[in-house]
Parts: C-alpha cells; sequence; structure tokens
C-alpha cells in the first residue's frame, strides 16, 4: 500500500541550520524539497566557498574511496573490526585514512598488473622467439647484417611474398626474409638485410602497420635463446607470485574494508548534508525546511528536535492531499509476504500519490502465470531449490556476484528474489500435480497414470483458460481505475471506465456466441453492454471530445484479452518439449539410459526457454494490466530521505 505522507515545515534560527540537518539525517525520515519563492525575504541557500571548497574535497575523496573498494576483493570470512574513525568535518584526517590504505593497495594492485602484462607477453611472444631465434642467433654477432622480427596475424603466405618483394625493391635486393608458422592465425617473420638499409626497411615497416618484435630490456639483452630460457623460468614462476599478490591482496580486504565501508558512508552523509542545504529557504536570521514524511513518524521527528534544540526549533505538519499529489513522494509499505513483488515494479516511477499500489495484484497473478506456463513438479521442486539457494545466500549479509554475468546483488535484493522464486515454485508444484507433469509425460509413460487436466490433449480448453484469465485482468484493470475515478471525483475517468469494461465484454459476449465458443444465451447481454458502452461514449464525448478514442480502446481492449493466449503458446509449448525429450530418451535402449538423456535433454530445454517462461507473465502483467490500471499515466516521485548511509 502506499504509505500516507505529511507535508512538513522546519524553521529555525539559521546558526542551527547544521545541528537541524544532522538531527533530521539521524531520524531518516523526511524527504527535502527544494523551496521556490517569490518572497525577496526568502532565498534559496547558497553553498559559501569554504562549503563548496568541502563539497569538493569530499567528491574526490569519494572516488578514491570508489576506487579502492573496486581494487579490493570481496572479503571471505570474519573482517577485521573497524578502528576508530575520524570525524566527518575534519577532513585532513579522512584524507590522511584514505591515504594510508591507498598506499598499500596501489603498491599490491600495480605489482598484479605487472605479473600480468609479464604472462601475456610470454603467451604472445614466447613462440616466435622459439621459432626465430635459430637465426636471429646465427646472425647476432654480425657486424654487417642486422635482423628485425615480428608477427603476422593470418595464414596467407602471399603477405609474407608482398613485403619480402617490397624490400628487395628498396634494398635493391639486398635482403632475406625468413618466415614459419608460429600458431594458429600467427607467423613469424625474420627480415635480415645489411646496416646500410636499416633505415629504409624500418621506414617500410612503420609506413605498413608491422610491428616489429621488441621484447622488455630483461629478454632482448640476453638474445634470443637465453630469452627462451627465461621465458620458461618465469611462466614457471608468475603463478606462484601471482597467487602471493592475490592473497596479500585478501588480506587487504579483510583488514581495511570496514574502514572503507566506514569512510564511504562518512564521506557520503556528509555530502548529502551540503546537497540537502542548498534545497533550504532562508532570510537573514532564520533558515526553512520544505519536505514530507510518513505521517506516522512525523511525532518521532518532533521529539528528536525538541529534544536538542528545544522550542527553537519549530516543526509544522499536514496531510498531504491526495487530490493534488504530482510532489508528493511516495514510500510503498506492504505486509512482509507482498513485499518482495515490490521488486516486479523497480522497472517504473512509484505509482502516483493518492492512486493504486499494484503490488498486492502482482504478488497473486505473476506467480500464478508462471506456474501455469511450466507447470511441472520437478521443475518446480528446481526453482524452490534454487529460491532456498538465494535464501541462504542473502543470509550470509554479503554481496553476491552471478557468475558469468558478474551481476552483483545485495543481500536485500537476494532476499526478495528468493521470496518470489519460492511462490513461482509452489504455483509451478501445483499446476505440475494438476497436468500430472513430473519432468514432461515421464510418470504417465512409467507407470500409465493420466493426469486430470492432458494441456496437450485438451489444448482448446487450455486456450480458453488463458483467455478466460486475460477477462478477468484486464477487467479488474478497468474495474480498479473506475474505483480510482470515482474516489477522486473524476467524471470522465469514471465514464472511461464504464465504457470500456462494457465495451471489451460486450464484444466477447457477442463474438463469442457467434462463434459458438460461448451459449448462445449470452449473446443479448451482450448486446446491452454494447448499448450501454455506446451511451457512456456519448456521455464522455459531451465532457471530453477525446472519448471516441474509447472506441478504438475498447478494440485494443480485446486485443489485450487475446494477448493472454501467450501463456496457453508458451506453456504448450514448455509441455511439447519435455515430452519430445522424453520420447528421444525412450529411443535409445534400456530404460535407465532413456530416462536420464530425457532429463538432461529437459534441463537443457528449461534453461534456454525459462527467460520466455519469466518474461511474457511478466509482460501481460505491466502491459496489459497496468495501463488498464492506467499506472503508467499517474506515476510518482520516490520517497528519497535524508538519512544516514544504511538506513532504512
Amino acid at each position: 500500500m502506499i504509505v500516507e505522507m505529511a507535508r512538513l515545515l522546519i524553521v529555525g534560527p539559521r546558526r542551527l541550520l547544521t545541528g537541524v540537518i544532522d538531527e533530521v539525517q539521524r531520524v531518516g525520515a523526511v524527504h527535502i524539497d527544494r523551496i521556490e519563492t517569490d518572497d525577496e525575504a526568502i532565498r534559496t541557500l547558497a553553498l559559501d566557498d569554504q562549503a563548496r571548497a568541502e563539497q569538493a574535497r569530499l567528491e574526490a575523496l569519494q572516488v578514491r574511496l570508489e576506487g579502492l573498494a573496486g581494487l579490493l576483493p570481496v572479503a571471505a570470512g570474519e573482517s577485521a573490526a573497524a578502528p576508530g574513525l575520524p570525524a566527518a568535518d575534519d577532513l585532513d584526517a579522512v584524507e590522511a585514512a584514505v591515504a594510508a590504505v591507498e598506499a598499500e593497495v596501489h603498491r599490491l594492485s600495480r605489482r598484479r598488473l605487472e605479473l600480468d602484462e609479464e604472462t601475456e607477453l610470454i603467451r604472445t611472444y614466447e613462440g616466435a622467439v622459439r621459432a626465430l631465434a635459430p637465426l636471429m642467433d646465427a646472425l647476432a654477432g654480425s657486424r654487417a647484417l642486422e635482423t628485425v622480427g615480428f608477427i603476422l596475424r593470418g595464414r596467407d603466405l602471399t603477405v609474407v611474398a608482398a613485403v619480402h618483394n617490397q624490400l628487395r625493391e628498396l634494398t635493391e635486393g639486398r635482403v632475406e626474409v625468413v618466415s614459419r608458422a608460429i600458431e594458429e592465425g600467427k607467423i613469424g617473420v625474420v627480415v635480415a638485410f645489411l646496416k646500410r638499409d636499416a633505415e629504409a626497411v624500418h621506414g617500410f615497416l612503420s609506413r605498413a602497420g608491422i610491428a616489429e618484435l621488441r621484447l622488455p630490456a630483461r629478454y632482448a639483452e640476453a638474445g634470443p635463446t637465453e630469452a627462451i630460457r627465461l621465458m620458461e623460468q618465469r611462466r614457471a614462476a608468475l603463478p606462484g607470485e601471482r597467487a602471493e599478490v592475490e592473497a596479500a591482496l585478501a588480506e587487504a580486504a579483510r583488514r581495511h574494508r570496514p574502514t572503507i565501508e566506514g569512510l564511504r558512508a562518512l564521506v557520503a552523509d556528509r555530502l548529502a548534508q551540503l546537497h540537502a542545504a542548498a534545497q533550504l529557504g532562508a532570510s537573514h536570521y532564520v533558515f526553512i525546511l520544505h519536505g514530507w514524511a510518513p505521517s506516522a513518524r512525523v511525532a518521532d521527528l518532533r521529539a528528536a528536535l525538541r529534544a536538542r534544540f528545544g522550542r527553537d526549533v519549530v516543526v509544522e505538519d499536514a496531510p498531504a492531499d491526495p487530490h493534488h499529489a504530482a510532489e508528493v513522494p511516495v514510500l510503498l509499505d506492504n505486509p512482509p509476504v507482498l513485499r518482495p513483488f515490490q521488486r516486479l515494479l523497480a522497472l517504473f516511477r512509484p505509482p502516483r500519490y493518492g492512486t493504486l499500489d499494484p503490488t498486492i495484484y502482482l504478488a497473486l497473478f505473476f506467480p500464478l502465470f508462471v506456474g501455469i506456463v511450466i507447470g511441472d513438479v520437478a521443475y518446480g521442486a528446481l526453482l524452490f531449490a534454487f529460491g532456498w539457494f538465494l535464501r541462504n545466500k542473502a543470509r550470509t549479509g554479503r554481496m553476491w556476484v552471478v557468475p558469468v554475468v558478474q551481476f552483483r546483488l545485495s543481500p536485500a535484493v537476494l532476499a526478495d528474489a528468493s521470496w518470489i522464486v519460492r511462490v513461482m515454485a509452489v504455483w509451478t508444484m501445483l499446476f505440475g500435480v494438476l497436468y500430472l507433469e513430473i519432468f514432461g509425460d515421464l510418470v504417465e509413460h512409467m507407470f500409465g497414470l493420466h493426469p486430470i487436466f492432458h494441456r496437450i490433449e485438451l489444448a482448446t480448453a487450455f486456450f480458453k483458460l488463458t483467455l478466460a484469465l486475460g477477462v478477468v485482468q484486464v477487467t479488474l484493470g478497468n474495474v480498479l481505475h473506475l474505483m480510482l475515478a470515482v474516489r477522486h471525483r473524476h467524471a470522465v475517468g469514471v465514464l472511461e471506465s464504464l465504457a470500456l469494461i462494457c465495451g471489451v465484454l460486450g464484444l466477447l459476449a457477442i463474438l463469442g456466441a457467434m462463434g459458438n465458443e460461448l451459449p448462445p444465451a449470452f449473446f443479448g447481454p451482450g448486446l446491452v453492454l454494447v448499448g450501454a458502452f455506446l451511451v457512456f461514449v456519448l456521455a464522455g464525448f459531451v465532457l471530453n471530445r477525446f472519448a471516441a478514442m474509447w472506441l478504438l480502446e475498447a478494440i485494443s481492449g480485446m486485443g489485450n484479452v487475446l494477448s493472454y493466449a501467450r501463456l496457453f503458446g508458451v506453456g504448450l509449448a514448455a509441455a511439447v518439449l519435455a515430452n519430445v525429450s522424453n520420447e528421444l530418451g525412450g529411443s535409445l535402449g534400456p530404460v535407465w539410459v532413456g530416462v536420464i538423456v530425457g532429463i538432461a535433454l529437459q534441463l537443457v530445454f528449461f534453461l534456454f526457454t525459462l527467460p520466455g517462461h519469466l518474461i511474457q507473465p511478466a509482460r501481460l502483467n505491466w502491459v496489459e494490466f497496468l495501463t488498464k490500471v492506467k499506472y503508467h499515466d499517474e506515476t510518482g516521485n520516490s520517497y528519497r530521505p535524508l538519512q544516514k548511509t544504511g538506513g532504512d
């Protein structure tokens, strides 16, 4: 539900401004709005030179701390206790603390980068040096000849021939070119020429974009043969040296991460205070803070300010007006079983204050639709196990980096995702019992049992079921919009909702009866509903000439209902793929081999089709349902209180 909000005005003497902002941040309940006024006696506060300088230093510190946090690995096990942190206003001490950590972390990170670069260099050049060493060694002591080695990408030797021909022309034939394959897609080339032709040869290679084989001094000075030996030694030693650096970084993370996180919070909180101060209004002697807070927390805020500042600071509050709510920030607060489903709204702005929080409907319909689509007891059990895995990850209290995609998920996100996945799993298992699907029709094949509802054999009934769900959800969306329009005394909205309800249901009834998909008795009520639809359109046209568009919206509403056939298509495909996997497995010989192969194929199909099993139900809720509630037309602003870092 949408939390009831109150408008706040906090007024006090300017000398208490810093302390009031600090106390407001500690309470963590006030969403501050910028004050805009035409009163010449009151102006928006501007940061003075000292505050701007402090802000610049804090922003620089924030960048440095973010960089340190990125360089250090996530600490495994218990971290060391955070030492005492400096005060937020003692920037010299904060900068000194950051510099002390930077010195160690940057040294280790630099060493790791050097080892990685050396490993890559050896991987790139060792084969070339090994292949070209005999010729380069043979000519290394020559006083008249010089050699250059380089690597060409590709396997086409005509490129080598073209280079040879160009060099012969430049040197009047005083050049030799030797090449050999180093590895797949690479050709090593050595060019031998007189030293007097060095300028012409090097110039041509540079113009042709050919990079000469230049090794670091430690290898180049040793000569090709000795360089190979050194490379072999370093290739064997590098993994151990890198492991030592990684261990040192892990230990540094264990010791320093609490300090870094503490300093990040300290800097972020102080920057938030400076930003908040710039939103306030003030005269020569008084400041004015305008904002919003949950009505239930106003008393706590007033008590905190009274305890610290006595009667010097005044708090005035009034209930937010839901009928003029464009500027009111929105906070959603649902029961624990529904709260995780607020994540499904995170892609959009929150609902406008005074409208509807659709979380409860998403919590019902989204997992229900997923269960209808997947409908397999075994897959449901796998989903539940995955949800339990996410639950355990969340309880560690640490960020989890998703393998392969490298997404970083916070414990709060993991906890919500684990609950959503487990609810989906329960619905999937319930429909799996109805369909009698455990890894597809495996039970039916092995034990001869027949399901209560065979969604492949009863495909027509399955199709009608999904359309019925569309009728229910689309109509529910229009009914909810009708209720909101009545609450806000919006006559055009009331007529629009009534028109769409009657139009969509009437057209479906008439077309269903004419197509023998519904009993003939539905035809008469359908005509009545269409007649009522036309009456509401005409009445709406009197109030708003755009009401004529409701004719098209009624037809598009039918299209919205038909969109729910996605559940039928995706669900039927899931069942067919599972059954085909079992048939393929059963054709391979012994029963146990067929079962293993069939289940393996099913898991492959399931993993590839799972995104569609989730996206289609989500789309039906986000588009077909929420557009009927006019959710996307009446969005609001998120509630962002000034609070300490890590606050709720």
